[in-house]
């Protein structure tokens, strides 16, 4: 099976469940889709760019993916417009529950996997375990459907199709990085599901991998401005921040297929009692 097709059968069995809980959100008419364009764009944006690690202009794209433009002119008109207008706790919701449909999915394709409970606040978001029940790896999982459409002025050299991968580098990753290298022995992996108009699949790297990129760019790459959206009010009035602004942006070259996350899991799964 491609990496293609395992995306597709991941989306056909999550799509019940997503387009439910999602029916009142407000969302880009792509998301949760796949089609012809998506899988142009996998093959020249990640498959022969990744190859020279080129990152050409997006425009300069138009020509080589039939369709782009008129998806790259529905996406800015959609994502351009202010952000963060509803709480953020609805997106905290909605991400709990995409959590639990990759859960879902991972056990159906033979991984155990559930949501990592009782262990020290910063954890990653899933552990998979052994046939033993023993923890052989976590996930730390993240759903992106924004892409960062001006990361190129803000950043010259990256464009949106790859660079659009946001890691928050506040208090949180921080103590995360902490646990990771002092207190987890096992694999940990930072699972991407990409939901832009364009590139559309699930992508990962490794936790040292990721802490290697963050060492690379010094830490921080981006701090957006606060918005409203940003806050909540607490019950003595005050507001309180639950939002990052400060930003790294994963390089989507550096990034594996979900093939290859499900064989090492898999490998992990089979032989982590040896």
């Amino acid at each position: 099976m491609s990496n293609t097709d395992l995306y597709c059968k991941f989306l056909e069995q999550a799509n019940p469940i997503i387009l439910e809980f999602t029916k009142h959100y407000p969302k880009h008419e792509t998301q949760f889709h796949f089609n012809k364009i998506n899988k142009k764009s996998i093959e020249v944006m990640y498959y022969e760019l990744r190859k020279t690690k080129q990152i050409i202009p997006r425009p300069d794209l138009f020509n080589r993916i039939k369709g782009l433009q008129k998806t790259c002119s529905s996406c800015y008109s959609f994502y351009m417009t202010p952000r963060n207008r509803s709480a953020k706790f609805l997106d905290i919701k909605l991400g709990k529950k995409l959590e639990d449909v990759f859960i879902n999915f991972l056990n159906g394709e033979g991984i155990s996997a559930r949501r990592t409970e009782n262990k020290p606040l910063n954890y990653p978001d899933i552990e998979i375990l052994n046939s033993e029940k023993q923890v052989v790896a976590y996930c730390e999982f993240k759903y992106l459907s924004a892409p960062f459409l001006i990361i190129y002025k803000k950043i010259p050299g990256r464009d949106c199709y790859e660079g659009s991968n946001t890691l928050d580098v506040g208090e949180k990753i921080q103590r995360q990085r902490v646990l990771v290298e002092t207190n987890i022995n096992v694999p940990v992996y930072y699972v991407y599901w990409l939901d832009y108009p364009c590139v559309k699949g699930i992508f990962y790297m490794t936790a040292k991998q990721v802490y290697d990129y963050i060492d690379s760019v010094e830490g921080v790459q981006y701090d957006r401005k606060e918005r409203s959206g940003d806050f909540i009010k607490t019950k003595d009035g005050s507001s309180k921040k639950l939002a990052e602004t400060k930003k790294v942006y994963l390089p989507l070259f550096s990034m594996e297929i979900l093939d290859n996350l499900m064989n090492e899991l898999k490998l992990l799964y089979g032989h982590s009692s040896k």
